[in-house]
């Protein structure tokens, strides 16, 4: 029960923390990128397989559950091959499981220099957390012992915070 609580927590928190999750142009040819954190990618194909493709997937605890539930809908060849092409079709649409050496490094270098930011203010606001690196430029709040309201609150302050600081 432990473990289900802090997954949720976790996704629950991604989802909190990526509020800025577009980009938005004036120009006629605007494009809008929809960014998705790694933890959540599990999430996200099963959602555009059910929603996109017909299929009726559980929503998975993590990668490993979608596996064991992917692997147990292929009753022949054919809807192995079917199922292969919806999962391309996701993963290219969702720009999931990328190389990240093919991520822009500008917005690898921003990511990595707000998350650093962020760090430093949730530290100053009382949170042992350690800064990300450029490997990882998440942080990671996994092993946090305060509660997730309180938590939340504290990533609010410091959103607040690096704005008034901008101005």
């Amino acid at each position: 029960m432990k473990k289900i609580s802090i997954l949720f927590f976790i996704l629950f928190f991604n989802i909190c923390v990526s509020s800025e999750n577009g980009v938005i142009s004036i120009s006629e040819n605007t494009v809008t990128t929809q960014i998705v954190n790694e933890e959540d990618y599990p999430f996200v194909l099963a959602n555009c397989l059910n929603d996109e493709k017909g299929y009726q997937i559980l929503t998975p605890f993590d990668l490993e559950d979608l596996k064991t539930t992917i692997n147990q809908l292929s009753q022949s060849k054919e809807d192995e091959l079917e199922l292969k092409e919806a999962i391309d079709f996701c993963i290219d649409k969702y720009n999931l499981w990328t190389d990240r050496s093919t991520l822009n490094p500008e917005e690898l270098a921003k990511l990595y220099d707000e998350n650093i930011s962020l760090a430093k203010c949730l530290r100053e606001k009382g949170l042992d957390v350690s800064d990300p690196t450029q490997d990882q430029p998440k942080i990671d709040l996994s092993n946090l012992v305060q509660s997730k309201d309180e938590t939340i609150a504290l990533l609010d302050e410091c959103e607040v915070d690096e704005k008034t600081t901008k101005k």
